[in-house]
């Protein structure tokens, strides 16, 4: 059968089946009866339309993978991070699940078919291919993307040490690369703490169960030691970094946090209630002005930590939106064999407000890139988020860039080769800096 066919059938039962969806969460949320037989009813028409597409369609059809394809969109309709897991797969995916990042370094998902890197470690395999965060994965050892499910993406991606990676990447005005990457174990980048222009910047480039122990020691530096760093003068100001920072320990996140806040941090809540408390304690260690910066790429963890940063010490954010999602994933087992991953919670900040939304930087700030001449390697740095359609965070915006992105390269990936663009500057550090310096005050942006 036609593939295009075929998608199209998909499509239409996922609209279905999510509307019956829809309604049962919806039903399940009143509080009062008013007739359960509109619950019934959209799973009736969904039994109806599988029914006559089984039946009339001009070719055989496969019931199983009709269904298959119904499931992969009507959780795709949630979010990034929801994944339907047929039977035969389960297996395979616990195995990717507990590999994680750990051999390539790269956070990958996809939203309305388009997968993309959401992040990229420093010195990780991927990193070393020049993938960087925002580039779109249009084909993935010769699959393309499109019609591969995430969690066979995600587990070619955690395949063992020494496999050769193939990607077509897709970077800011079309250009597409196909680059490749081994495989393998790599040392993740640790907590650097550097003096610039007489203000501490702390670097964090991930937040796992061991980042508060080092956030701590290069703290106590900045307080105590003051010999180690004769280039500090603004003892009582600090940048904290979080760029590029995806997934990571939430719960670390608020250890980090409780060093510079005191009291309730947040909370992991569910739709119902609260399933767990974070506290800062009474006291904190460091005390003072705070810049945070952020880029499309900080999210999970990094977000917890900027939300408790900015609502209880009072930190500036400065750059780009976030991603907009710090969420818990549950895997739970169905009647087939298969398994659905969800976010069942979120974390929040001292709001108590979920966060599932992209923060907003108070001084927003998308960096420029100019156009530079790569070497015969394909050597160079492509803008991973400075192209797209504004700073849409996690899917607006990049959803758009990448399904335009991808429609363009097909034509003009070939007439952009040998060019690429690197960063002219870090202004989004540059500005922290300033605004730290001459003690700016940023007004505090109110809902209308």
């Amino acid at each position: 059968m036609n593939r295009s066919r075929l998608v199209f059938i998909c499509i239409s039962l996922t609209t279905v089946f999510f509307v019956a969806s829809a309604s049962i969460v919806a039903a399940n949320n009143r509080q009062q009866d008013d007739g359960s037989d509109s619950l019934y009813k959209y799973l009736s028409v969904f039994a109806e339309v599988f029914s006559l597409v089984n039946r009339a369609y001009v070719d055989p059809l496969d019931p199983e993978n009709l269904m298959t394809g119904a499931f992969e969109g009507a959780v795709d309709a949630l979010d990034p991070f929801s994944i339907y897991i047929p039977p035969d797969e389960v297996e395979a995916y616990e195995a990717t699940l507990a590999v994680g990042k750990s051999h390539s370094g790269i956070v990958v998902l996809k939203e309305r078919g388009v997968a993309y890197a959401v992040a990229v470690e420093e010195g990780s395999p991927a990193a070393k291919a020049n993938i960087e965060a925002g580039n779109i994965l249009s084909a993935i050892q010769g699959q393309r993307t499109r019609q591969t499910p995430l969690f066979e993406i995600q587990s070619i991606l955690a395949g063992a040490a020494g496999t050769e990676i193939e990607v077509e990447s897709i970077q800011p005005r079309g250009r597409k690369k196909t680059l490749t990457f081994e495989l393998g174990s790599y040392e993740p980048p640790a907590v650097e703490l550097e003096v610039r222009r007489g203000i501490g910047v702390l670097r964090l480039p991930s937040i796992q169960s061991n980042t508060p122990t080092s956030v701590e020691s290069s703290l106590r530096t900045l307080i105590d030691d003051s010999d180690s760093l004769p280039e500090l003068t603004e003892r009582d100001k600090l940048v904290v970094d979080l760029r590029g920072v995806a997934g990571g320990d939430p719960e670390a996140a608020y250890k980090v946090a409780g060093f510079f806040a005191k009291g309730e941090l947040g909370a992991l809540t569910s739709r119902e209630n609260d399933l767990a408390t974070f506290d800062g304690g009474d006291s904190s260690i460091w005390e003072g002005r705070i810049a945070v910066l952020l880029d499309r790429s900080t999210q999970g963890a990094a977000e917890v930590l900027a939300s408790v940063l900015k609502q209880s010490a009072g930190a500036t954010l400065v750059g780009e939106r976030s991603f907009g999602h710090s969420g818990r994933q549950k895997l739970l087992e169905l009647s087939n064999g298969g398994r659905l991953q969800v976010t069942d919670a979120f974390f929040t900040g001292p709001d108590r407000q979920p966060i599932n939304t992209a923060l907003e930087p108070d001084v927003k700030i998308r960096p420029t890139f100019i156009p530079v001449e790569s070497d015969a390697d394909g050597e160079g740095s492509d803008d991973a988020g400075a192209e797209g359609d504004g700073d849409e965070g996690k899917s607006e915006g990049d959803e758009g860039k990448g399904e335009g992105d991808e429609g363009e390269a097909e034509g003009e990936g070939d007439a952009s080769e040998g060019t690429a663009e690197v960063l002219k500057t870090d202004e989004v550090l540059e500005r922290g800096l300033t605004l730290l310096i001459e003690d700016e005050v940023i007004e505090e942006k109110v809902a209308a």
